[in-house]
């Protein structure tokens, strides 16, 4: 069966304090719980068609490179040889394509599908430059096209948390990607994501 792995953002803080002061100043956002419905909706709507897995990866809040990694790394021992479609949000593109190149990836992903994708931490507020062990050369960005039958890259012009420009520098390394530009979507808090639906289901 053709399978979708689903894996949202993370945050990432050089310390416990600066941990603690952000939380201090966090408000409780409702449509975080929303967000964490996006998958179910997504799933729901392709019915039997797909295996859907939304892993948990480890210290949402406060996560580790190398942590996700070995999190990652039992994740692909249910990659089957069917067509796999891989969904990252904001941050965690940033371990996909540090993973994807550094690593051995087991197959051909047939959809790729980029969130509100960080390129690096050029444009970004201060509380959100911690990319610590995350970080990558942009170089490699262009070898993605060798793992990926299609590449799409979803980005919203009132997007405060990611700014739009992030999106056209990711694109500017993969010539084949298709952008697609919303205007009304922020940093996609919608439990709802219709385009990917559409994509995914005229593959």
């Amino acid at each position: 069966m053709k399978q979708i792995i689903y894996i949202h953002w993370w945050n990432v803080f050089p310390d416990e304090n600066t941990l603690i002061k952000v939380l201090e100043s966090w408000t409780y956002d409702p449509q975080r719980e929303k967000r964490k419905k996006r998958g179910n909706r997504i799933a729901e709507s392709l019915k039997s068609e797909y295996d859907f897995f939304r892993p948990s990866m480890p210290n949402e809040l406060n996560a580790s490179y190398k942590v996700w990694k070995l999190r990652f790394e039992k994740v692909q021992s249910i990659i089957n040889n069917e067509d796999l479609i891989l969904i990252w949000h904001s941050l965690g593109w940033m371990f996909l394509i540090k993973y994807i190149w550094e690593n051995w990836f087991p197959k051909k992903i047939k959809q790729l599908h980029l969130v509100s994708a960080v390129f690096d931490e050029s444009d970004m507020d201060d509380d959100e430059k911690y990319s610590w062990d995350f970080a990558y050369s942009p170089d490699i960005i262009s070898n993605l096209e060798k793992y990926c039958d299609q590449i799409f890259i979803y980005h919203s012009t009132d997007d405060e948390v990611v700014p739009y420009s992030h999106a056209q520098k990711i694109k500017s390394y993969l010539p084949n990607a298709k952008l697609i530009t919303l205007h009304d979507r922020w940093h996609f808090n919608q439990d709802t994501f219709p385009e990917i639906l559409e994509n995914i289901l005229n593959s």
